[in-house]
């Protein structure tokens, strides 16, 4: 327990595992796996820390439940990286309350996240970088603040009301009337995420693409736009998504692809349920702010680990810690990351009892410990 305390107060001398240490730990070695990446996409989102409970913890911020209704907590920013192969890597996590010391604003934690990601890859030797973001992160000064880092970006608008114009000395209006007069380009049937307590969905909608060039802020800052109506969905919920990016947005395939890109945002949300149940990081119990940011941070320390994991399922480390894990091989089913956690933990604890019971005058033997326990040799 000692050891413990001083490990998440930052009582210990013999290493840095600040939570600022832990993030740039993750950042040095996403910047190794993707070196030279020619095209990478950015997924960066929220996900609220729950403390509905608590009344004690320091700085204690109000979040929302998977309701919609204000709770006790704290928030996080977490972003994690695409490959055209494949590859999943996590390369960003902050924890953070409004009301600690020192805090500015969540625009200036997300302008820095975005800032950081972009210097750690392009040092990396990443040729593109492409930030795919969710309602929210459509505020002006960061899409300047992206357009400043000159990467592309694809932000679903949650300000449908804002103003923009269609030339850049044309007539204002709302982002929700310029679709009016719009024609429809293209009709598919899409699969639609849909989250349900915490949980994705995909349902298949019939979709209505409209694509429009815009500008923005009295004609000075030019964007695209790309509007998907599901005109089967009911009249009292949101009838569609609109998409602002710096792609291009003529219709056929370049909208398709900023359709694809948004899409992929949703893999986000499979990694928050994941490290949720799996690590249990909303669990964490300790009432020092300091020590819940360290001890979530080493939750995505070790969601990193696992991710970079899954993508060998044929190495021997991989396979040993599935089958440590209680995998039963199957052909058509590969172990997941919950069995490779549980590997990895079970991994963990024989190290550490061979640690322990390899120093025979201070401990007694491992045989003796069993005889005692179990009664058998």
């Amino acid at each position: 327990e000692r050891r413990l305390r001083r490990l998440i107060h930052h009582q210990h001398q013999r290493s840095d595992l600040t939570p600022e240490a832990l993030t740039l730990r993750m950042q040095q070695q996403a910047a190794l796996r993707l070196a030279h990446t020619p095209e990478v996409v950015i997924v960066m989102d929220g996900c609220d820390l729950r403390k509905p409970h608590s009344q004690l913890l320091e700085y204690l911020d109000t979040v929302r439940d998977l309701k919609g209704q204000p709770v006790s907590g704290y928030h996080t920013l977490n972003a994690i990286a695409l490959t055209p192969d494949g590859r999943q890597t996590l390369v960003y996590h902050t924890t953070y309350s409004v009301r600690a010391p020192g805090f500015l604003s969540e625009n200036v934690i997300v302008h820095q996240a975005l800032t950081q990601i972009t210097q750690n890859l392009r040092g990396a030797g990443v040729s593109r970088l492409i930030f795919v973001l969710d309602r929210g992160f459509d505020d002006l000064k960061l899409i300047r603040h992206l357009r400043s880092l000159r990467v592309d970006f694809v932000i679903r608008a949650r300000a449908l009301d804002r103003l923009v114009q269609r030339t850049i000395d044309g007539p204002i209006q709302h982002l929700h009337e310029v679709w009016a007069t719009s024609p429809v380009a293209h009709q598919f049937e899409m699969s639609r995420p849909v989250e349900r307590l915490g949980k994705v969905a995909w349902k298949p909608t019939r979709t209505e693409v409209r694509t429009q060039d815009l500008w923005l802020s009295r004609g000075t800052v030019p964007i695209h736009a790309v509007q998907l109506a599901f005109p089967t969905r009911p009249a009292d919920t949101a009838s569609g998504w609109v998409l602002l990016t710096s792609l291009s947005v003529s219709p056929g395939v370049d909208a398709g692809q900023v359709i694809r890109l948004y899409l992929r945002r949703w893999s986000i949300e499979e990694v928050f349920a994941w490290t949720k149940t799996a690590l249990g990081w909303e669990q964490v119990q300790v009432l020092d702010f300091e020590a819940i940011r360290t001890l979530v941070a080493m939750a995505w320390i070790a969601a990193a680990y696992v991710f970079t994991l899954g993508e060998q399922l044929d190495a021997p480390a991989v396979r040993l810690l599935a089958q440590l894990g209680g995998y039963v091989p199957h052909k058509h089913r590969p172990p997941g990351k919950k069995t490779l956690l549980l590997g990895v933990q079970r991994l963990a604890a024989a190290y550490l009892a061979h640690t322990l019971f390899r120093q025979p005058h201070q401990h007694p033997s491992l045989e003796t410990v069993l005889h005692s326990v179990f009664g058998t040799p």
